[in-house]
C-alpha cells in the first residue's frame, strides 16, 4: 500500500481505499501506471469486475491499453459489466483484444448487446473505433448514401449532423452511424452481387418512399428486378426462336404458312406476352426455360398438351408448366446419373500399408 499511497495523491487514496478492493488487484495498480490506479480509483465497476479485468490482463489475455480503455469509460457506469462473459469467449474464439474491448465499451452506450455488436463488427458492416461509436463501414455507408437514405455522423467534437457529402465525412474520420443494422448488414451482404450496382440504381430511382426501406421489402424488390432481367434475357431468346420458326415456314411457302396458321398465331402471342411484361413464376423457373435452347417450343408444346390453355391470358401459366417439366427432366436425369455410378463395380482396395 505504501508504494500504491506515493503513487498517487491523497484524495484519490481515500478513493482506492474505499473501494476495498483485493491484495491481488492493489499489487497490480501499484506495479503499472498511476493512469491505471486513477481510472480504479473512480471506477463504477464492481470489485468482482475489476478483479476479473485484472487477472485477464495479468495472464495475457487483454493489454494494459485493453484494460485503460474498459476502465476509463467505467468512470461514469459500470454497464459493460453484464457483458464480460460475452467479451472474454469472443476473444478465446479468436477476436483480437482491441476491437473486443472497444465493442465492450460500445455496448455500454448503444441499444444493441455485446453480440450484436461482435455479429455486426464481424460482417464487416460496422466497425468499432476508440470512441464509443458504433459506425458503419465507409463502403457500406457509400451504397446506403447511393440508394437515397439519410446518414448521420459524430464529428470529432461528439457533434451530429445530418451527412451531405458522404466523401468529405469519410475523409474527416467521422463516425457514420445507421440505426437499423439488420438493413446494412443486408446491402452489406448484397453489395458482393454481380449486378448489385444495376440494381441499386434501379431502385434508388423507381422506387417510392425508399427513406423507409425494411430488409423484406429489400429483398423483395431485388426477387423482382431479378425476374425483369430474366424476362428480358427470355424474350431476347423467344424473339431469336421466333424469328427462325417464321423463316422456316417461309422458305417452305404458302402451304406451309396456311396449314401451321394456329402455331403460328399462338407462338406470336406467346412472343409478345414475353416481350411485354414478366410472368408469375420465380427466378428457378425462369433460368429453367433459359436452359432450353428453344424455350419458345417448350412453351408451345405444352400449350398443345393442355386443352385448357385457351387465351392470352393463360400463357404464364404454359410458361410455368413448361419450366416445371424442364426441372422435373434435370431432376430424372440427375437421379438416372446417380443410379449409374452407384451401380459401377468398384475396385478393390489394395491389400497391405503403404510402403
Amino acid at each position: 500500500m505504501e508504494k500504491l499511497c506515493n503513487m498517487v495523491d491523497n484524495a484519490e487514496y481515500a478513493k482506492i481505499v474505499s473501494h476495498h478492493f483485493s491484495d491481488y488487484v492493489l499489487e497490480i495498480m501499484a506495479n503499472n501506471s498511476r493512469e491505471l490506479a486513477d481510472r480504479l480509483a473512480h471506477t463504477k465497476l464492481s470489485n468482482e469486475g475489476v478483479e476479473r479485468l485484472v487477472k485477464a490482463y495479468d495472464s495475457n489475455i487483454i493489454t494494459m491499453g485493453d484494460l485503460l480503455h474498459i476502465t476509463n469509460y467505467s468512470l461514469v457506469s459500470g454497464g459493460s459489466e453484464k457483458y464480460f462473459n460475452d467479451y472474454f469467449s469472443s476473444i478465446a474464439a479468436g477476436l483480437d483484444t482491441q476491437t473486443a474491448s472497444r465493442i465492450l465499451v460500445a455496448a455500454k452506450f448503444e441499444d444493441w448487446s455485446y453480440n450484436e455488436i461482435y455479429s455486426m463488427v464481424k460482417s464487416g458492416t460496422y466497425q468499432v473505433g476508440d470512441n464509443t461509436f458504433v459506425a458503419l463501414n465507409p463502403d457500406v455507408a457509400r451504397e446506403i448514401d447511393k440508394l437515397g437514405i439519410e446518414l448521420f455522423a459524430y464529428d470529432k467534437t461528439n457533434d451530429f449532423y445530418l451527412v451531405k457529402d458522404i466523401e468529405q465525412t469519410i475523409v474527416d474520420g467521422d463516425s457514420i452511424t445507421f440505426s437499423r443494422s439488420a438493413l446494412a448488414m443486408k446491402i452489406n451482404e448484397m453489395r458482393s452481387n454481380p449486378d448489385w450496382e444495376d440494381f441499386r440504381n434501379y431502385i434508388a430511382e423507381d422506387m417510392e418512399d425508399i427513406e423507409h426501406l425494411t430488409v423484406d421489402g429489400l429483398v423483395e424488390a431485388y426477387q423482382e428486378y431479378r425476374v425483369e432481367e430474366l424476362n428480358i434475357e427470355l424474350s431476347r431468346k423467344v424473339d431469336k426462336n421466333f424469328e427462325a420458326f417464321i423463316q422456316g415456314v417461309r422458305d417452305q411457302g404458302v402451304d406451309e404458312a396456311i396449314s401451321r396458321c394456329y402455331e403460328i398465331t399462338v407462338k406470336t402471342n406467346i412472343q409478345s406476352y414475353i416481350e411485354s411484361e414478366p410472368a408469375d413464376i420465380n427466378e428457378e423457373q425462369y433460368n429453367a426455360l433459359l436452359s432450353s435452347e428453344n424455350p419458345l417450343d417448350e412453351i408451345y408444346s405444352v400449350w398443345l398438351k393442355r386443352e385448357y390453355l385457351k387465351t392470352y391470358d393463360d400463357i404464364p401459366k404454359a410458361m410455368e408448366y413448361a419450366a416445371d417439366s424442364i426441372l422435373e427432366s434435370k431432376k430424372r436425369a440427375q437421379a438416372k446419373d446417380n443410379e449409374t455410378l452407384s451401380d459401377k463395380p468398384q475396385l478393390p482396395k489394395k491389400k497391405g500399408g503403404a510402403r
